[in-house]
């Protein structure tokens, strides 16, 4: 392999980055911006803006396909089609009309990545861009830009759909792909300084960065109503899954004799645990010697990883046994001192017993899933005495940093209004309840089939792209959803003070 080619290639994505680009260049970009005002469909903004967009980065005709077939399907660009190598195209691009919104329509995208094998994709109406790459294995959403964002600063996406980069990258991906592949990743990070982008590398050196950080930072939270039937599991598996793809390390314990949260990550306790030997959540709280590393499990689908301690049905035949242990309100904060995670997710029984009273213990903080439905949210004053309770026994308090809602159902807005309404009542009858807020309704999860489905196939939504068996309109739901638990995931770190990447 020609290593000055690799270095040209690399060099050439800062180049148009760092350069001031001419004023001609610069008010042309403007203009045809602003043209999507004048847009009225899809075709106007493939004729309009999208094609002209694509000259002005310096391909010809010859390098734009159109309406190419995929299946069932027509890619409307396709650009640098290449014949032969590991990757096919450079970059996917798929339209919409200016009026439709591009929020939840990203999984058509990536399936046409993957059938055509291209590196890079575009979705965009005009006024909103995402762009998402495909490592091979995983796609990746990189960015996202309105267009007053691209109005404003047009070098980031420039770098990276410009010819001359398109050029260099797909020669030499020709010549190694896997060593320029890492590469291109690094400059990608580079271009954008967006620690987010450095989870594309391997899983080894995420690890690497992860033990250099987490160390600084970790948090124990407890993911708890004792109100049953109101997505806990559900969701702490999917906010676990969406903090992973944010760069987070995660772990977590399943210290319920149901097994909800191990059967839904895949593991089954009698065929997997049981009967290969393995231990599980009781022997960690039972057993002096058995460290949390030793009963841990990892499960990964594409760039998610998902450690968890699982948990086995034996569990409910040891309350006494747990009962009588020394200091067994604190067996497994012992247990998790000096973990290696961004976040220990724990997922106790919605009860008030005693793997309850050692789950808050052991934790930094506690989150409160419910449902805008009245027994749900009368629950909340039940959880939230149980941990001012716990709180008194505690060398720190117990804080609960925050209120999820969950199965939410968006037709339903009067009465949602109400049952927010009746939150904030019941809350400002609680001690202590004014300094607990309800997460935004952009994190609020819909009630959807999905959820249940993926659950019941053991894999969390940010799978569910593997899954043939799923059609279009769960495909669409599933899109919906992952919006939901990414915004969860966002303002579940701004609240706890961890940082948010862009």
């Amino acid at each position: 392999m020609n290593r000055n080619l690799i270095d040209a290639a690399i060099s050439n994505l800062y180049l148009f980055r760092s350069m001031m680009a001419p004023e001609d260049f610069y008010r042309q970009w403007v203009a045809l911006l602003k043209q999507v005002e004048q847009c009225q469909t899809e075709k106007d903004l493939e004729d309009q803006v999208i094609v002209p967009l694509l000259q002005l980065l310096g391909y010809e005709s010859a390098n734009i396909a159109q309406q190419v077939p995929f299946g069932r399907h027509r890619v409307d660009f396709l650009v640098k089609a290449q014949q032969r190598g590991p990757h096919i195209h450079y970059l996917v691009i798929e339209a919409k009309a200016p009026s439709k919104s591009i929020a939840h329509n990203s999984w058509q995208l990536r399936q046409y990545l993957r059938d055509s094998g291209s590196l890079l994709g575009l979705l965009t109406n005009g006024n909103q861009f995402k762009l998402l790459y495909n490592d091979g294995n995983v796609i990746h959403t990189l960015w996202q830009f309105n267009r007053a964002e691209l109005l404003e600063d047009y070098r980031l996406l420039g770098s990276l759909l410009w010819r001359h980069n398109c050029d260099r990258v797909m020669a030499i991906f020709h010549d190694s792909y896997r060593r320029v592949q890492q590469r291109f990743v690094q400059a990608i990070a580079r271009l954008s300084h967006d620690p987010k982008v450095m989870t594309l590398l391997s899983i080894d050196d995420q690890h690497q960065l992860a033990v250099d950080n987490q160390r600084k930072k970790s948090m124990i939270i407890t993911v708890f109503n004792n109100k049953g039937g109101v997505g806990k599991t559900t969701l702490t598996i999917n906010l676990a899954a969406a903090l992973s793809q944010l760069g987070k390390r995660v772990l977590l314990v399943d210290i319920d004799a149901q097994a909800n949260l191990t059967t839904g990550l895949g593991i089954d306790p009698l065929e997997d645990i049981e009967k290969q030997g393995l231990k599980d959540i009781t022997h960690l709280l039972t057993e002096p010697k058995t460290t949390a590393k030793s009963v841990t499990l990892s499960k990964r689908w594409g760039n998610v990883v998902l450690d968890i301690i699982p948990a086995h049905i034996r569990l409910s035949n040891m309350e006494n046994q747990l009962i009588q242990l020394v200091d067994s309100d604190r067996i497994l904060a012992k247990k998790l001192k000096n973990h290696d995670y961004d976040f220990v997710l724990i997922d106790p029984p919605p009860s008030f017993g005693k793997v309850n009273r050692i789950s808050l213990m052991a934790s930094a903080g506690i989150l409160i899933p419910t449902q805008l439905s009245p027994y749900p949210i009368r629950a909340l004053e039940y959880v939230l005495t149980q941990v001012e309770e716990v709180g008194q026994f505690r060398e720190t308090p117990l804080p609960v940093v925050g209120i999820a809602v969950s199965m939410h159902d968006k037709a339903a807005r009067v009465f949602n209004q109400s049952m927010v309404d009746e939150i904030h009542h019941q809350l400002s009858r609680i001690p202590g309840g004014d300094r607990v807020s309800l997460f935004s309704d952009k994190t609020w999860i819909p009630r959807l089939n999905v959820l249940s489905k993926s659950q019941d196939k053991g894999y969390p939504l940010c799978a569910a792209d593997f899954d043939d068996d799923l059609n279009s309109q769960d495909r669409d739901s599933v899109e919906k959803a992952t919006y939901a638990f990414e915004s969860l995931a966002r303002e579940f770190l701004s609240t706890v003070g961890f940082a948010v990447e862009a």
